[in-house]
């Protein structure tokens, strides 16, 4: 069968699953539901149970029991109205924008206006094909809902577009999902706003999932949209949003317990047809948007930028260069990593989460970032703090895999770029040599700034030999180090250094006297107490490299 225009996919795949579902007894909500794309407005509604639903005509004088009305005009409705409840009608609609005065309304009978919509035989035909065939009013439906969400992608108006036009169309509440679980776009529905926050919350974790979409790979490979039951007496439709043979997001309809038919399951999977269109076009622009900038970045970073070629294309990229940017650069520590692709999609994704402005390039085993920040901020709290973000981010996905990064000070302008990239370079090395748990910035590296310009210095190893070497070839050396750095951590306050060392401090005095011993060094002169933590800081930062 062809396609039809402005339905992404073939129709009989599209409806396929339609003819899969149970189609139980039809309520009249069911069936306006079920016919139409766009919610009814309710005028009256009767109490309790509803006749069984018979036929649908276009004039009184047609109508019988448990029959349907279509009223094209307000004209005579008071008449109208008391002749169809005489004459045992189910409900009755009133089409377009007029709707009767409630004065009018009697009780007894369930009366609906259908706004922007004045075709009687039109809604008759939509009504009659619910009515006697569900599964074919169920397909109409989803091809409808299809073009519908198609049209509202192809406008550009994003997952949130979808998301309010999903929310409009099933009257449930709509949540849209990374894969990552964070939510992308939401909307509630009145009877759910005071739960939303609360509903969304529950979402939040991996174990939120049904089992069977918890492996995206597996998801992907199924697609079944999965009932679930929530806290609270709600419950949702959710389906894997399905991109390149991986579940990349989720989509879930949300109401209370026992509400959700089948209209909301033919929601959900077109839904999660078009989402899946919406994120791949967005990956795609997003994509090349980067492969730009990481251009500009690599052209930046070896100089084959004039400063006025590199201004303009910053400003092309739209890059604001009235504010200040930091240089990051992050790598897995380890020797059997994860790939540097996931690296970068975790960074990726943290940046979306956070709604930073950053470049994003990966160099080498690296991937390097630049983050804008404000002007004259010192530190670059937004830059640290995402660093941290994506390390929390990489140990709770990752497990004992560990992310580091480096990161330079706040340039103010495009050519002081490449110096915060080699400051952040500086710093992810310490960062790799010392194993830190946090991200480590340029300007809190003290000492050794200095000292890792000079680590291959014959005098720097000489200097180290000259302080410490017979205390590092002492029995017990590790100890003994270890004494010594705490004590100067504590300024020489032999309590505290006992206290955090977690021995008497009787012990700790026989451990300096015997560091005083090997090493000939008179701790209480200030010229040799330097001298001697200098030595300390060349040892921490050669040890890690096995000088």
């Amino acid at each position: 069968m062809q396609n039809l225009p402005g339905v992404e996919g073939n129709i009989p795949d599209i409806i396929a699953p339609i003819y899969q579902m149970n189609t139980p007894a039809l309520t009249i909500k069911d069936l306006f539901r079920l016919a139409f794309s766009a919610p009814v407005v309710w005028l009256a509604e009767t109490a309790g149970e509803h006749p069984r639903l018979n036929w649908v005509v276009t004039g009184v004088e047609e109508a019988q029991q448990g029959d349907i009305l279509i009223l094209s005009t307000v004209t005579n409705a008071a008449r109208n109205l008391t002749r169809a409840r005489e004459l045992g009608t189910a409900a009755v609609i009133f089409l377009g924008d007029e709707s009767p005065s409630e004065k009018v309304l009697p009780e007894g009978l369930t009366v609906v206006g259908l706004p922007g919509q004045n075709n009687a035989q039109t809604v008759q035909k939509l009504l009659l094909t619910a009515l006697i065939n569900q599964r074919v009013a169920l397909a109409e439906q989803g091809v409808r809902i299809h073009v519908q969400l198609s049209q509202i992608e192809a406008e550009g108006q994003g997952i949130a577009g979808l998301v309010n036009a999903m929310a409009a169309i099933s009257g449930r509440g709509v949540v849209v999902q990374d894969k990552r679980l964070s939510i992308l776009a939401s909307q509630a529905p009145g009877e759910l706003k005071h739960s939303w926050n609360k509903i969304l919350a529950s979402l939040s974790g991996l174990e939120s999932l049904p089992e069977s979409l918890r492996d995206r790979k597996l998801a992907a490979l199924h697609a079944a949209t999965v009932e679930q039951e929530l806290d609270g007496g709600f419950s949702r439709r959710v389906a894997p949003i399905i991109v390149g043979g991986m579940a990349r997001g989720y989509l879930s309809l949300i109401g209370t317990s026992e509400v959700l038919d089948a209209l909301d399951s033919l929601v959900v999977e077109q839904g999660a047809l078009v989402c899946a269109v919406e994120m791949s076009r967005t990956k795609a622009v997003r994509e090349a948007e980067k492969r730009l900038k990481g251009d500009l970045l690599n052209a930046l970073l070896q100089e084959n930028l004039s400063p006025q070629d590199a201004q303009l294309w910053a400003q092309n990229m739209d890059l604001d260069l009235s504010e200040a940017h930091v240089a990051l650069r992050f790598a897995w520590l380890g020797a059997d990593p994860p790939s540097r692709r996931r690296l970068e999609t975790l960074i990726s994704g943290e940046v979306t989460r956070l709604g930073l402005k950053v470049i994003v390039s990966p160099m080498g085993s690296e991937i390097v970032c630049f983050c804008q920040v404000p002007r004259g901020v010192r530190p670059p709290d937004p830059a640290i703090r995402f660093a941290q973000a994506v390390l929390d981010q990489a140990g709770r996905e990752y497990g004992e895999a560990r992310v580091l990064c480096g990161l330079g000070t706040p340039t103010n302008g495009i050519d002081e770029w490449r110096s915060s990239f080699r400051q952040a370079g500086q710093a992810l090395e310490l960062s790799r040599r010392f194993r830190e748990q946090k991200p480590l910035y340029f300007q809190d590296l003290s000492v050794y700034r200095l000292l890792i310009q000079l680590e291959n210095s014959p005098e720097l190893i000489a200097f180290q030999e000259e302080m410490l070497g017979a205390l590092l070839a002492s029995e017990g050396a590790r100890e003994l180090i270890h004494t010594l750095q705490v004590y100067f951590e504590h300024n020489g306050n032999l309590s505290q250094a006992a206290e955090a060392l977690f021995v008497h401090r009787n012990t700790l005095i026989y451990r300096m006297d015997r560091i005083a011993a090997l090493t000939g060094a008179a701790l209480d002169d200030p010229e040799t107490r330097l001298a001697m933590q200098l030595a300390l800081h060349i040892y921490r930062m050669m040890e890690k490299t096995g000088a």
